[in-house]
């Protein structure tokens, strides 16, 4: 009899260990668990060479201190036109130089910028991804940061690619500075419990909502948030700042439908735009041109209304 509730015991405990191996794939530091294949640019892509420009410019280093207590890092890059600052917010397993091609847009325009190593990420504290949801505090904080800072001008972007995108438009439930003019979101998911199911039946090929479950009740112990929790749909459906969606037709990481979504259930004002050759984030080098301009467009749309 004791032997048959050992191995009761040791079967019930399979769930619980596959969760939490599991969980730690996706969320922990430098996670590979996407396997997204970007596609590879050429080096004159003017895309590409404007970021190289950018990344030689001095940068200042800022930090500060979460609410839960993890130390958090960002740079400054100021821009001697200073017409107004941008803050950046990277994606999933890399760090705050995944928004350099981003950056070199907005510097070009005028704009300060201001890029983020996420928690868990680069030179910021923290062992697990939130997909967004502590991350939107720490966005939060970053704002007040640069308010305090009397040198830099308004109106203030916020601008996110992927899981960054994600975060943006998960912050719009906070209560945001009024200086926030814009938000930009390029290649967001829907929710959590979308693109786990999404893509781990693309990775597997097995039904998804089983391991997804799984996943979101470790979500709920170690980032303090379940999967439905996490919600960039429900999070822009109350008011917010003028609202752009970008997405690349050919993304097959997170899918343009996902965009698509969060821009039929957003609140005015809004604009989707879609790339037809655009993988996952990467619209910016398929097409630079007709990028930076839809850029020029947004933001000309928000000076309009200073």
């Amino acid at each position: 009899m004791k032997k048959k509730y050992i191995l009761a015991a040791a079967i019930g405990a399979i769930p619980l260990v596959l969760g939490h191996s599991l969980f730690n794939y996706v969320h922990q530091r430098g996670s590979s668990s996407l396997k997204s294949h970007p596609p590879q640019f050429a080096a004159n892509n003017s895309a590409l060479v404007a970021m190289r420009k950018f990344q030689r410019l001095p940068q200042t280093t800022w930090s500060l201190m979460s609410g839960d207590g993890l130390r958090l890092v960002a740079y400054l890059t100021r821009n001697p036109q200073n017409r107004g600052t941008v803050l950046l917010i990277h994606g999933f397993g890399v760090d705050h130089h995944a928004m350099d091609k981003f950056a070199a847009v907005f510097y070009q325009l005028g704009y300060n910028i201001l890029q983020p190593d996420n928690r868990a990420a680069g030179a910021s504290a923290g062992r697990y991804s939130s997909y967004g949801y502590q991350e939107k505090k720490d966005v939060l904080l970053w704002l007040q940061r640069l308010q305090a800072d009397r040198q830099l001008q308004v109106p203030i972007i916020l601008m996110g690619a992927s899981l960054g995108a994600a975060t943006v438009l998960q912050s719009l439930t906070l209560s945001l500075p009024v200086a926030v003019k814009g938000v930009i979101a390029d290649s967001s998911y829907t929710s959590a419990q979308e693109i786990m199911q999404y893509n781990i039946h693309r990775q597997t090929g097995l039904p998804s909502k089983g391991l997804t479950h799984l996943l979101s009740l470790w979500s709920r112990f170690k980032v303090q948030a379940s999967y439905r929790q996490i919600s960039p749909l429900a999070s822009v459906r109350g008011q917010h700042p003028s609202l752009l969606l970008i997405c690349g037709q050919e993304d097959v990481t997170v899918p343009a439908w996902m965009s698509q979504a969060l821009f039929e259930a957003a609140s005015a004002p809004k604009m989707l735009v879609r790339f037809t050759t655009g993988s996952h984030i990467r619209s910016l080098e398929a097409d630079p041109t007709a990028y930076r301009a839809l850029i020029k467009q947004f933001v000309a749309h928000l000076s309009s209304f200073e």
